[in-house]
Formats: C-alpha cells, sequence, structure tokens
C-alpha cells in the first residue's frame, strides 16, 4: 500500500476548514501534508504536529506555540514562506498553514550539484539576508538557519527565488526524550532541541545564547557551503563538531576554492568570527558588503574597481617590475591579485592586511632595487669625462599635449523591486508581459545617472485594474498597491405593463388567518 493510504488524516477535514490531500514530508515534530483551505479554494501546506505535543508534560507549550506563530504570521518579505493560518483542534492537535511552495531545497540541490557557483552563492545569500533582516526588526532571531530551511522556487526568468522556511516555529519547543529516529539527514539535529544544528551553529548558541548575529554566522556556514561543497566544521559526532565551532578558525575559502574573489572570502570570513562583535552587526551592514563584494566583481551595484570596462587592469601608483623604453622606468601594469588585496584593504582597516602589505612592499622594493641597482651599473659603466660646461641656452616652456580621455562607459547596476498588493495575488504585467503574482521580486539593470523607471500593471477578479509607476536608482525597491474592489451595478427592474390591481378584500376581523397551516 502507498503511503497516502496508509495515512488516516489523508481525506479529512482538519479543524473544519482544510482537507488534506496528500503527505508532503514527516519531520521530527509532525507531518506535512498538502491541503485545500476552504472555502477560499487555496492549496495550502499544511504542518500538524505530532499529538504527543498536547502541553501536558510543559504547561507554557500552548502559550509558546501560539506566540511564536502569531510573530511569524507577521513576516511579509517575498522570500520568506507565508502563513496563512494557525491553531489547535478540538482534540488538541496543533497545526500551522503555509504558503504551498514548489521547489527544491538547498539541501537537496547541493546534495546533487556538490557546491554553486561564488556568484550564485552570493545572490542566494542576498535573498537569505533580507528575509532575516525583516524577522531581526520585529525581534525574531531564527536560531535554525540551514539549507533544508531554504527553498530555492524556479522563477519565470530562470533565476532563483529564496524562501526561508520554518522561522522561529516551536523551535524553543524542547520535548522531555526525543525519540532516537528523530534525527534529520545529517544525523546531527534532533527535533525541538533549543540548540538548533550543530553543523550551523554559533559558538554564543552552544552556550544558550542567540540574538541577530548567531544569524549571522549561521548564514555565513551556509554560504561557505555552498560555495566550497562542504561546512566549514564537520565531525561525526555532534559534540565534536560544536568544539570546532567555539576553538577552531574557520577553514581559508579561498584555499578551498581559489576563483572565489578575495573580497567575497572576506565577507564570508567575517560572518564566522567567533566573537558577536567582530560579526557584522546588522543584515544591513552584510548586504552593503555582500554589494560591494559583487559589484567588485562585475554583478551588480557601484563599485570602485581599478578596471576598466574593456577588462584591461589599469595602471596605479604601485609599481611593479619597470620595463625600460628609452632610458625611462615605467610601471607595469597590477595585476588582478594586487587589486583586490588593495580593495578589500580599503573596506576593512581590521582586516589583518600581511598578504596586502607584502605584495605592496614586495612591489616597492622591487622597484627601488632594480632602480639603484641599474643606476650603480650605469655609473660604474660609464667612462670618466673632462667636466665641460655647456652654454646656457633657455628655451620657451613646452607644455605637452593634454591626453585625451576616454569616456568611460556608465556601469550597469541592477534593481530589485520587491513588489506586492493589498490584496494579495494580483497578477502584475510591465508592457503586456506578466512578471509574477504579489507578493514576487524582479530585477532589471540600469545604466546611466538616472533613475530606472517600470510602469506596472495589477489585476485581480473582483478588483479594479490599477497601475503604477516605481523607480530606483539602486538596491531594493519595495513597491505596494492597494486595490479598489469592483463596484457591483444594481439591478434595475421596470414594472410590468397593464397590470391590473387585485380587488381589495372586506377588512377581516382582529385574529382571523388566511391559512392556519
Amino acid at each position: 500500500m502507498s503511503e497516502t493510504e496508509l495515512d488516516p488524516l489523508v481525506g479529512q477535514v482538519l479543524n473544519g476548514r482544510f482537507e488534506i490531500v496528500s503527505p508532503l514530508g514527516v519531520g521530527g515534530m509532525g507531518r506535512v501534508y498538502k491541503a485545500v483551505q476552504q472555502p477560499l479554494g487555496r492549496e495550502v501546506a499544511l504542518k500538524v504536529l505530532n499529538p504527543r505535543y498536547d502541553g501536558t508534560k510543559d504547561p507554557g507549550f500552548e502559550r509558546r506555540f501560539f506566540l511564536e506563530a502569531s510573530m511569524t504570521s507577521k513576516l511579509k518579505h517575498p522570500n520568506t514562506i507565508t502563513v496563512h493560518d494557525y491553531g489547535r483542534t478540538e482534540d488538541g492537535i496543533y497545526f500551522i498553514a503555509m504558503e504551498l511552495l514548489e521547489g527544491e531545497t538547498l539541501q537537496k540541490i547541493l546534495a546533487e550539484n556538490g557546491r554553486l557557483p561564488w556568484a550564485r552563492a552570493l545572490y542566494v545569500g542576498g535573498q537569505i539576508a533580507r528575509s532575516l533582516r525583516e524577522a531581526h526588526k520585529l525581534g525574531m532571531v531564527h536560531r535554525d538557519l540551514k539549507p533544508a530551511n531554504i527553498m530555492l522556487v524556479s522563477e519565470g526568468t530562470g533565476g532563483d527565488l529564496v524562501k526561508v522556511l520554518d522561522f522561529g516555529l516551536v523551535k524553543s519547543f524542547t520535548p522531555d526524550h526525543p525519540k532516537e529516529d528523530e534525527v534529520d539527514r545529517t544525523g546531527l539535529t534532533q527535533a525541538g532541541v533549543l540548540l538548533g544544528s550543530p553543523l550551523y551553529m554559533a559558538p554564543e548558541q552552544a552556550r544558550g545564547e542567540a540574538d541577530p548575529r548567531t544569524d549571522i554566522y549561521a548564514l555565513g556556514v551556509v554560504v561557505f557551503q555552498m560555495i566550497a561543497g562542504r561546512p566549514p566544521f564537520m565531525s561525526k559526532e555532534s559534540i565534536d563538531v560544536i568544539v570546532k565551532h567555539i576553538r577552531e578558525p574557520a577553514p581559508d575559502l579561498q584555499e578551498l576554492v581559489p576563483e572565489v574573489p578575495l573580497e567575497v572570502a572576506h565577507v564570508v570570513a567575517k560572518c564566522l568570527a567567533k566573537e558577536p562583535s567582530a560579526r557584522f552587526q546588522s543584515m544591513d551592514e552584510l548586504l552593503e558588503a555582500m554589494r560591494i563584494a559583487g559589484s567588485g566583481q562585475g554583478l551588480s551595484g557601484a563599485f570602485v574597481d581599478p578596471r576598466t570596462q574593456s577588462g584591461i587592469i589599469a595602471r596605479t601608483s604601485t609599481p611593479g617590475m619597470p620595463a625600460v623604453q628609452g632610458g625611462a622606468a615605467t610601471p607595469s601594469f597590477t595585476s588582478a591579485e594586487q587589486v583586490r588585496s588593495h580593495e578589500i584593504e580599503l573596506l576593512d582597516g581590521d582586516k589583518p592586511a600581511s598578504r596586502t602589505k607584502l605584495l605592496l612592499i614586495a612591489a616597492v622594493v622591487t622597484f627601488v632595487g632594480i632602480g639603484l641597482g641599474g643606476a650603480i651599473a650605469w655609473k660604474a659603466t660609464r667612462p670618466e669625462e673632462v667636466p665641460v660646461k655647456p652654454p646656457v641656452v633657455e628655451l620657451p616652456p613646452t607644455t605637452p599635449p593634454p591626453l585625451a580621455e576616454t569616456p568611460k562607459p556608465p556601469q550597469a547596476v541592477d534593481v530589485t523591486f520587491e513588489v506586492d498588493s493589498v490584496p494579495r495575488g494580483a497578477r502584475v504585467t510591465r508592457d503586456g508581459e506578466e512578471l509574477g503574482v504579489t507578493p514576487f521580486a524582479f530585477s532589471l539593470p540600469k545604466t546611466g545617472d538616472a533613475p530606472l523607471q517600470v510602469e506596472l500593471q495589477f489585476a485581480l477578479d473582483g478588483y479594479e485594474t490599477a497601475s503604477l509607476t516605481a523607480q530606483g536608482s539602486d538596491g531594493t525597491v519595495n513597491v505596494s498597491k492597494a486595490l479598489v474592489a469592483r463596484p457591483k451595478k444594481p439591478e434595475v427592474t421596470k414594472p410590468p405593463k397593464n397590470v391590473k390591481k387585485p380587488p381589495k378584500s372586506p377588512q377581516q376581523p382582529e385574529g382571523f388567518k388566511a391559512d392556519p397551516y
């Protein structure tokens, strides 16, 4: 028999509203089903908690459940899964109705692909950070961020739309005796344990402490794993992994994946700092660092890059090996590695600059050494001459002709529009092309100084079609449109013509009933 036939809840209607269609997954806290919410006819993912979470052993369970569920339902960011409803049935079963997603978890994608290109990892990590940023502003900390709780939903444009799952729900619920089979596929995380997942656990979280910087550490681990194909710390035993998080420095990401730009590796390393005060202090700081690191490699955003648009490395004030041309020493072009080292030093003055300084010092020493050596050799081979005073001839000063500056083409900047509507579910089009259904996000490139302007049309059954003009220069632009319900036309009925009025009946006595039945 199939799993659907064996599950007694399939075909049942939970709490009079949710018709359970089929199972989607099983976890330590319960099961997740595909269901239809009535009377809306909306498909949802229905998480039904294990019946043993009934509050008999933990009197505070119900209060915490409803408190955290209500807080999570306030999250509206497009990169966070939407909670539609939650509650408790008459027979004591807790449930949560969430947005039904079609996609794959990041855990499955990494298991199939090993690792992701660093640019895609940075793009996915940025969306995760935006989801967490909204939660942090509402006073919530995820505490269990990991690839299994991150889903990538395919967009029509072929890009990745990230959804962060299980946001704060039932993370503080600690059952007295977890069963042996309540372990996820990593073999490390028991259901309901407050600590979270050891592979992604910040050092302070192992001590029972958590704040927004704890999520920044976990996100750093996730981005590290996306790029390197493995978490920074691994071991067969959970306790050994936790000890490594506390004591051992994270591996050098560039040593594992040499093609990763130094700026990107530095951002990940700062997320993985042992002390929370040494990490980025907010998701805004992290997002800005990601933007700078990505734009330095031509992804998006404004970033001062000494390379030209044609890909040629520009001259810098750091001299390299001189080339003799007509007796003059001309500094060579600096390497891309030197450029990156110099840029990252400017981005973060607290970063140990041993590699950068060694590159710069070596270049200077090489230049000075060769210059002095050349001067000594020239002096030793030159024959002695009798000094003769040349005649003094004054020449008019010559001004070299100005070099024609080649204007640099404008750098492309991606502008992300996060689109929503009240109510949600509206189809949004631009120039006749459907972009998505609210809420969703899309990005467009912008060149030049003028802000990017887009005209969006919103359409929803029962509501007037509406338009909205949005514009942005860089970063993320939030766009929301309140739709107006379409008024219903009253039906006008004309009285029929030539209708004879009924004759007046004689007045009946008081209490008379024409039809006693």
